[in-house]
């Protein structure tokens, strides 16, 4: 899109037209406005998107399949290595015309990494891919052999039927005698540790069990009632504490309302879910989208994937951003989810002519849901700060998402003609425009990242829409902290908090880890508000100048007792950092050591930071913990 906003500049500075946009585009009040103005603009200009399609490709997937085979074969096969020839064959798997010889031969080269790598279901359900669609029939002993290798590690009791097939197809196709007596001896070898039970495969890293709200709060049932939304001037709608609350203890499990995958995790994660998956399966149409199932490979092109298809392959070629694609689905969900665009529009004017800031975007009936569009409704675009600049740039962006989604989709009857006059005068198209452009100013300031730990290193899997979440205010030392479970995001209270205070999550800035100044730009420029926390007003020091409890506290005796508290805590970052969390009593004396820092030294404190922090990384451990793979 860059390409296209360079050419669209010269162009109108060539006819001196620049200032003249900028005006007009001041003057425009809603967002389907914008969109319809940019159209003309684009019209006027000759600025016509051009679509492209991810079209499959049988030798692009034979490309990717040879590149695995040279890697897998090189020695010496590591797990990094198994781990790239992996990544070449799903690609070789997503990008195989579905069904075709190119597909099947993907699944199966790909089941000897997974074999390797003591995947033993995960490579017999690539086999039975493989063998379902036209593999050849010369090769088939051999997957037959490797299937019965699996089973065997899994103590699978239909081995031996396995063993029958094997034999059959062995016997069936014409292999020169050193083939032959190689795959013999690997199924007599299979044969001979049936009942030895010595093989093991790998353990999926099992996830404990999903914390619960003690008691539900009567306006938003994901949350505690000890908590509860508020409204005020000063800080616009925000979340107090409704009681006394601890640390440690649950606030709020809140369902994303939607979720969107990052794209530099496609090939190794569910489309749909989320999940780390290591035997991706492809959309039948696409070469992008895949998934850790047939269930959610349904579910997802049921809720938006059948119109995504045919819209990504064009936002791919222009570089679109997460944004983009995340304001894509949130405008197809609500399509989908109405009962008609009318029902829609009515929705939107309602939300958008609500009078109580504090209720806005909860149902008629009182509640705030979590998996209610409404929700999403209600929270802030930060129109009225943006600059023209700004929302031009995310107008023609969302132009050309709609340019796709109406000439690419069914999504407003039959395809409409790729003439942006006939576009223009489709008003259900400007609405949904409008709802795309309305995402893509919603999202940067609203929308979380999912996490999953890898190791030592927490990384983003995506993005979630999370409505109540999006209530909470910023500070550079929240009191709170949020962690990423496979279908939820668990918020725990990380200090005690007053009733009546406010309950403060964080934006990304951390008062320990980037200096003021730094800090309150970056919230600034995405957040547009100036932060005013207490670690802002008094400038507190980054962490390798912050004070110990030995600095801060006077008295004798509460020296003693901080240290009393504290004298395992050296012990518990070792176990931390191994990723060993089994010990029950980690969290009650961490927690206990909060509170006693709390009441006995003032903020900010080094071994309060400390202690804060390896809670936190508790409670991340306790997560989305990806499965390292090894030979």
């Amino acid at each position: 899109m860059d390409e296209v906003i360079c050419k669209l500049t010269l162009k109108l500075l060539a006819a001196n037209a620049h200032k003249d946009l900028i005006d007009k585009c001041k003057a425009l009040d809603t967002d389907e406005e914008r969109i319809l103005f940019t159209l003309n603009v684009m019209l006027e200009y000759n600025v016509i998107p051009q679509s492209s399609s991810s079209e499959k490709s049988a030798e692009e997937s034979e490309r990717l399949r040879e590149q695995g085979n040279k890697v897998f074969v090189s020695a010496p096969l590591e797990t990094g290595t198994c781990l790239k020839a992996l990544k070449l064959y799903t690609e070789s798997v997503a990008y195989a015309p579905y069904p075709s010889e190119q597909l099947a031969l993907a699944y199966a080269n790909r089941s000897a990494v997974l074999m390797k790598l003591h995947k033993y279901q995960l490579c017999i359900d690539d086999i039975d891919r493989a063998l379902a669609l036209t593999y050849p029939d010369n090769l088939r002993g051999k997957l037959y052999v490797r299937k019965v290798e699996c089973l065997n590690a899994l103590k699978r009791p239909d081995v031996k039927d396995a063993v029958k097939e094997a034999l059959c197809w062995l016997e069936k196709v014409s292999l020169d005698d050193a083939s032959r007596k190689k795959l013999s001896d690997k199924l007599n070898s299979a044969k001979r540790i049936v009942s030895s039970n010595k093989v093991q495969g790998q353990n999926a890293v099992k996830q404990p069990l999903l914390p619960q709200i003690k008691a539900c709060n009567v306006e938003v049932p994901c949350a505690s009632d000890a908590v509860a939304v508020t409204y005020n001037e000063e800080y616009g709608r925000h979340v107090v504490a409704a009681r006394q609350i601890s640390p440690g203890e649950v606030l709020a499990v809140e369902k994303p309302y939607s979720l969107m995958l990052n794209p530099e995790n496609i090939r190794t994660h569910c489309s749909n879910c989320l999940e780390v998956s290591w035997a991706n399966i492809p959309c039948n149409y696409c070469s992008y989208a895949m998934y850790c199932s047939e269930e959610c490979k349904a579910m997802e092109w049921k809720k938006y994937h059948d119109a995504e298809c045919a819209v990504f392959p064009s936002m791919l070629k222009l570089n679109y951003s997460k944004i983009d694609f995340f304001s894509l689905r949130l405008a197809i969900q609500a399509v989908r989810e109405a009962t008609s665009m009318e029902e829609l529009r009515e929705e939107l004017k309602e939300v958008d002519s609500w009078d109580d800031p504090r209720t806005k975007g909860f149902c008629k009936d009182g509640i705030f849901y979590s998996d209610k569009y409404r929700s999403l409704l209600g929270l802030v675009t930060n129109s009225e700060k943006r600059s023209v600049q700004d929302l031009f740039r995310r107008s023609l962006d969302a132009s050309f998402i709609l340019y796709f989604l109406a000439t690419c989709t069914n999504m407003f009857g039959n395809p409409l003609q790729k003439d942006l006059s006939v576009l223009m005068k489709n008003v259900d198209a400007i609405f949904v425009g409008g709802l795309i452009l309305r995402y893509q100013q919603m999202i940067p300031s609203n929308v979380h990242s999912f996490h999953e730990e890898r190791g030592l290193e927490t990384v983003e899997r995506g993005a979630a829409a999370m409505p109540f979440f999006s209530l909470f205010n910023h500070s550079c030392n929240p009191n709170v902290s949020r962690h990423s479970r496979s279908k939820h995001m668990v918020m725990y209270a990380m200090y005690p908090i007053k009733k009546g205070e406010q309950i403060f999550d964080t934006y990304g800035q951390h008062y320990a880890l980037t200096p003021r100044d730094e800090r309150q730009k970056r919230l600034l420029k995405q957040y547009y508000f100036q932060c005013n926390c207490l670690p802002c007003r008094e400038n507190w020091p980054l962490y390798y100048n912050l004070k110990s409890f030995k600095n801060l506290v006077k008295k004798k005796e509460d020296k003693s007792k901080i240290m009393y508290a504290l004298r395992k805590f050296p012990n518990y970052i070792d176990i931390v950092t191994e990723g060993n969390i089994s010990d029950e009593n980690i969290v009650n004396d961490l927690l206990n050591m909060i509170e006693i820092l709390y009441d006995l030294v003032p903020m900010p404190c080094e071994e309060m930071n400390n202690v804060v922090e390896t809670l936190n990384r508790v409670y991340e451990l306790s997560g989305n913990r990806v499965e390292i793979l090894k030979l």
